[in-house]
């Protein structure tokens, strides 16, 4: 086995040892979370993948690679697939200098959101208060209020085994103070049990959002604020998915100004992810 040098990339690592394989197939890089590497593949290299496994976790020095070949259900659980190493069990992710804490086999938790976890803690104002919609073991959460300087941020979440993280890691984090979980359904809490309460919203999910966005925009204070949606739109697609979105605000009886949207990754090869912040109030009578 050769001696990995701190400039080889894992493609060239692996090319060097697999040199009947096609470099163009091979894999960048892998996704670095609490001591393990989370890697996909392409269908080429399946007959290939535990010795892929074993070189990215020589090549990364940690404990366990795993092969991610989706999500699954409402509740996005990952299947993974152990491709070297020990099973991780429970992990502590750390960015930004938040701390989360989470079982990588049970729980989906995006490398790929990094830098818009930290875009919207930066757009969070003094004293505000937030609804996280989607909250999951605190991906948004944790970020917003450690780093910016909240009033409160209600974060709801209807997978019982997130919601468990979720509290562990508001603790982890010193943030009780500011963070109050809740157990549920975001579409039935967020339009009855917070209607009025938010200066902004987050909306961290796809497979669905337009469907909770009624309930997003009751959850907004009477003077209207602001509602960050995450959907996968078609390449080449995005603007006509982010006009959509802005279409069913005004027909839900709400005025709609969009301040921006960005791609957040990509997902496939035919879909990324993107994000709109838009502006929304009650139209009035």
């Amino acid at each position: 086995m050769k001696t990995v040098s701190p400039r080889v990339k894992l493609k060239d690592y692996l090319a060097e040892n697999l040199p009947n394989l096609d470099r163009g197939l091979l894999p960048s890089r892998a996704k670095l979370l609490g001591g393990i590497a989370v890697l996909r593949l392409r269908p080429e290299l399946e007959a290939h993948r535990f010795r892929i496994g074993e070189l990215t976790r020589r090549f990364y020095k940690v404990k366990a690679v795993y092969l991610i070949r989706g999500v699954e259900g409402v509740e996005r659980r990952p299947v993974l697939e152990l491709l070297s190493g020990e099973r991780a069990g429970e992990i502590v992710h750390r960015e930004y200098g938040c701390a989360f804490k989470l079982d990588p086999e049970e729980l989906m938790f995006c490398l790929g959101n990094s830098f818009e976890r930290l875009r919207l803690a930066a757009l969070v104002g003094d004293g505000e208060v937030v609804v996280d919609m989607f909250a999951g073991v605190g991906q948004f959460t944790i970020p917003m209020a450690v780093l910016a300087n909240p009033r409160k941020i209600f974060s709801i979440e209807i997978n019982p085994k997130a919601y468990r993280y979720l509290l562990e890691n508001v603790k982890l984090n010193g943030v009780e103070d500011r963070v109050q979980p809740i157990l549920g359904d975001c579409r039935e809490i967020a339009s009855e049990k917070l209607k009025g309460v938010a200066d902004r919203v987050v909306m961290g999910y796809f497979w669905g959002t337009m469907k909770a966005l009624p309930a997003a925009l009751k959850a907004l204070k009477p003077e209207g604020g602001i509602i960050h949606f995450h959907e996968l739109a078609r390449r080449g697609g995005e603007e006509e998915l982010v006009e959509e979105v802005m279409e069913k605000v005004e027909e839900l009886g709400y005025s709609a100004r969009l301040l921006g949207w960005r791609k957040v990754k990509s997902y496939s090869r035919t879909r990324n992810h993107v994000v709109a912040d838009i502006l929304a109030a009650k139209r009035k009578a």
